[in-house]
């Protein structure tokens, strides 16, 4: 992932949801962190509703 201020978003959302860790090393795969910010945000969405 290029854009560094999306990517600690991103870690701090996984960290936040409790996620593996795995997620963040995903982050820096190309292919891997699109996939992982999807996922990332149709979590952050069903963690709101649940709210």
């Amino acid at each position: 992932m290029t854009d560094q201020k999306l990517k600690v978003e991103m870690i701090r959302s996984i960290e936040e949801l409790q996620l593996p860790n795995e997620l963040i090393d995903a982050l820096d795969d190309v292919k891997l962190a699109e996939n992982v910010s999807t996922a990332l945000t149709y979590l952050k969405n069903i963690t709101q509703q649940w709210h």
